[in-house]
Order: structure tokens, then C-alpha cells, then sequence
């Protein structure tokens, strides 16, 4: 699987200190995938960081056999998100 990773989604990601190996992570392994209505897929990530439950969502588009990683966010809000 090959990801890329758009400018802003690099942005977000150093905005957020989000490491590019807990992306790969978290699309090889999401807790739940859904689908938008632009046929967008939502990945969502239940980890943990210092002990405390966290959601990693990461918006990406499939072209080919691409991923094109278009924003992540990273929540504590986990029962409003998942």
C-alpha cells in the first residue's frame, strides 16, 4: 500500500505532533472505516497516550492503489466521535 500525505495533511500532522508511523498504523489497523458522501474514506484510530483514550481520524481519498491522505485530527473526544 502506497500513501501519500498532502500538504496539508503534513501541516496538521506536525501542527498535531502525529508521527507518519501512527498514520501507516492506523490505516492498516483502524478501529472503524466509513465512508462520506464524496466517497472519502474516514479512518478512525482508538489509541491510548499517557494512559488516557484518544481518536485519531484520518480523512484519505483511494486512487488506484494509493492513499491520499488528506487531513488528520487527533480527539480525546472519543464517544462523541466513534
Amino acid at each position: 500500500m502506497k500513501i501519500v500525505f498532502t500538504r496539508h495533511a503534513k501541516e496538521r500532522m506536525a501542527e498535531r505532533s502525529i508521527s507518519t508511523s501512527a498514520i501507516v498504523d492506523a490505516l492498516r489497523n483502524p478501529t472503524r472505516v466509513l465512508y462520506d458522501v464524496d466517497n472519502r474514506l474516514l479512518f478512525k484510530k482508538l489509541y491510548k497516550n499517557k494512559d488516557k483514550e484518544r481518536l485519531l481520524l484520518i480523512v484519505a481519498e483511494m486512487e488506484k492503489e494509493i492513499f491520499k491522505v488528506i487531513t488528520v485530527i487527533d480527539t480525546s473526544k472519543v464517544k462523541k466521535y466513534l
